[in-house]
């Protein structure tokens, strides 16, 4: 009876043991009891969980525990995003553009008819535009034959038209003008980031949006986000949605683009959506301009580890870009038949984490894996080799004492083997025997 005891007695020490080192485990392994008596749960008016912190002046970050349902689905979907390029002025590709106002640099071709003394010979000038037209000054201002120099930056073609037909009726005629712009310089916009061409764009009298100054800047580049584009616009930044624009998948509009605009596309880094846990692969994701969910993002990462995930503790993290708004931690169990559609609708977002959580047994046969070198390299160190049941007088002993007999090749066996065969021999009450050749 003592030697069944002392086998119960140094299973249940092995056992607890190992429960008390899971906090060793490598890797990133979340433990929902570590933050235990830091949180109290409350819940809202809504139906929310919400996990705040025990202590009011504590640094803990409140957060909300938010089960994936139908309703919650719907509710994310009722919910836009706030695009705050509904305020900038829009492109209508149909409405008829504004008149271009004459600014510095530009090149304007001045036509006196039955005068042609007034228009210098082409020959003479070549066939550059800069060349042939007249030149508007840095400080907006022009020179004409008998006009003399005048102001004529912030003038429409028409108006600096009906100006020089004014003056020179002093010196001509009846004298009919035409005037037109042959080389616009003056207006100009910044095009930056992932674009085939960064640089400078020109605006000429057709009116563009942030879609033809990326097409004029030679479309996105293979690393460039499908998702976003920023506009500054008087030192102000306007974050766009570019997946809208490029995908049709809802109404976004295209902003007109206006001298001193400038625009910038980030790479894809700010789009990854984050797997780790017990998935097959953690790895990002990048979201391209079309939508990803859960379950989409679960295949791209090979599936839930068949040996070691949870499949009803998938979590997803998320953080608010508003300081008032709480992180949101998502719960999911896919053990449910139905969770399966769930997750087909459930969209991530850009910066989610999703976690899958292990079995408790996956992690206490990491636990045993770190236990292995360690035990083999005890139990072949010089000395330890030789084994009681070698000897004839441990074989012969029937004093009652009790001894374990390990082998010289437990090293290769994992130690949770080793407790189930000790199991076996309390509960069949039989003589341990040795485990592995004696040497």
């Amino acid at each position: 009876m003592l030697r069944i005891h002392a086998r119960l007695f140094l299973l249940g020490s092995c056992l607890l043991a190992l429960a008390g080192c899971t906090h060793i485990l490598p890797g990133l392994n979340l433990n929902p009891h570590a933050e235990r008596g830091q949180y109290h749960i409350v819940k809202s008016s809504s139906g929310i969980y919400e996990v705040l912190p025990n202590n009011p002046d504590s640094t803990l970050p409140p957060y909300r525990m938010l089960p994936i349902t139908a309703d919650l689905i719907a509710a994310e979907a009722r919910t836009d995003p706030a695009d705050i390029n509904t305020h900038l002025p829009a492109l209508q590709p149909g409405a008829v553009p504004p008149a271009y106002r004459i600014g510095s640099g530009d090149s304007l071709n001045i036509t006196v008819w039955d005068h042609p003394e007034l228009v210098p010979p082409a020959s003479a000038l070549g066939t550059d535009p800069a060349l042939i037209g007249q030149l508007v000054a840095a400080d907006g201002t022009m020179f004409y034959p008998y006009v003399g120099t005048f102001k004529v930056a912030g003038m429409t073609s028409v108006q600096a038209q009906a100006y020089l037909t004014d003056h020179l009726k002093n010196y001509i005629r009846n004298p009919q003008v035409g005037v037109r712009v042959i080389n616009y310089q003056a207006d100009r916009i910044e095009v930056t980031g992932e674009v085939s061409k960064p640089g400078t764009i020109t605006l000429d009298n057709t009116a563009k949006g942030v879609l033809q100054a990326i097409d004029l800047s030679g479309g996105l580049t293979t690393t460039a986000s499908r998702r976003r584009v920023i506009l500054i616009r008087h030192g102000i930044r306007y974050d766009l949605d570019l997946a809208g624009l490029l995908s049709g998948d809802r109404v976004v509009p295209n902003p007109m683009l206006v001298p001193g605009d400038s625009i910038h596309i980030p790479d894809q880094s700010g789009d990854e959506v984050f797997m780790l846990g017990a998935v097959t692969t953690q790895l990002p994701i990048i979201i391209q301009q079309n939508s990803l969910s859960l379950l989409h993002a679960l295949t791209k990462a090979g599936g839930l580890d068949v040996k070691t995930a949870n499949s009803a503790g998938v979590l997803v993290f998320r953080l608010s870009d508003k300081p008032s708004i709480p992180a949101s931690i998502f719960t999911l169990d896919l053990s449910k038949a139905s969770s399966v559609f769930l997750a087909s609708q459930f969209q991530l977002q850009p910066r989610d984490v999703v976690y899958v959580k292990a079995t408790d047994f996956a992690q206490y046969n990491a636990i045993i894996a770190q236990f292995l070198p360690t035990l083999t390299a005890i139990f072949q160190a010089p000395g330890s080799h030789r084994h009681p049941t070698t000897s004839r007088r441990s074989r012969r002993s029937t004093s009652g004492k009790f001894s374990i007999c390990f082998g010289p090749a437990v090293g290769s066996f994992s130690l949770l083997w080793w407790a189930r065969y000790c199991w076996v021999c309390c509960m069949s009450r039989q003589p341990c025997r040795s485990i592995g050749p004696a040497v």
